[in-house]
């Protein structure tokens, strides 16, 4: 479900950036950590199991096989997203504020869980792309 609701977020933006400027042509990369959906949404393997699956939630398969979206596993412990839905221990937030370009906040000290072992947090400058 989490897949489908992305996937609709998508392509809208891809729409939105085509009517702003270039089209994009290419599939854009989702990334998800579920391998059943991605079973389900690039293979047509429905089954007895799979039927309660309401027909909106089949929207995904459409648009991978459509060449709009190329989803691709990605391990939980990677999905730098979670630093915004879940709560997570001080060392994850600094690999995960790191992955996203973050720099400290100013006067914080982050541990990195072992007593007397600092994370080393470089500062860097976020810069707009549009």
């Amino acid at each position: 479900m989490a897949a489908t609701h992305a996937a609709k977020e998508l392509i809208w933006l891809r729409h939105l950036k085509g009517d702003l400027s270039t089209p994009i042509t290419d599939a854009t990369t989702l990334f998800c950590d579920n391998q059943a959906a991605l079973r389900l949404a690039e293979a047509d393997n429905y089954h007895a199991r799979t039927k309660h699956i309401d027909v909106r939630y089949h929207y995904i398969c459409d648009v991978v096989a459509g060449g709009k979206v190329s989803l691709i596993y990605c391990p939980t412990d990677d999905m730098t997203a979670d630093i915004l839905t879940k709560a997570l221990p001080r060392w994850k937030v600094a690999q995960h504020s790191l992955a996203l370009g973050l720099g400290r906040p100013c006067g914080g000290v982050m541990d990195s869980g072992e007593a007397g072992a600092p994370v080393v947090v470089q500062h860097q400058v976020l810069r707009s792309r549009l």
